[in-house]
């Protein structure tokens, strides 16, 4: 039987690797836009380093996750009230999301019309 830590350290490397993908990111990207290099993104993803938290939270911002959902935790945990359109947002590709926040901001911006 596998130890809760390394049963937490596998669900996060599959997640990170999973997560990065479906944004179509390299780890060079990843890292870039977390601050992190790109070495220590595959090291994390094999399993050959352990993040810091302070990594921990910007690889999940880079990502547009939240930590727990990096961690590989379930996000149906999350607080009563979420509507489940964020919780798939979060799992979007850059390019959706890009689009979304335009589209948002565009309706923000319009004048009612009465």
């Amino acid at each position: 039987m596998s130890s809760p830590k390394s049963e937490l350290g596998h669900a996060f490397r599959e997640s990170l690797k999973k997560l990065r993908e479906i944004r179509n990111l390299t780890q060079s990207e990843l890292g870039e836009r977390a601050g992190i290099a790109a070495a220590a993104v595959s090291h994390f993803e094999t399993g050959q380093r352990v993040p810091s938290l302070d990594s921990l939270v910007r690889l999940a911002d880079a990502l547009g996750v939240s930590v727990d959902e990096l961690l590989g935790r379930d996000v149906a945990r999350s607080p009563a009230g979420v509507d489940p359109i964020f919780l798939r947002a979060s799992r979007a590709s850059m390019d959706v999301l890009d689009t979304v926040k335009r589209v948002t901001a565009a309706l923000l911006d319009a004048k009612p019309s009465r």
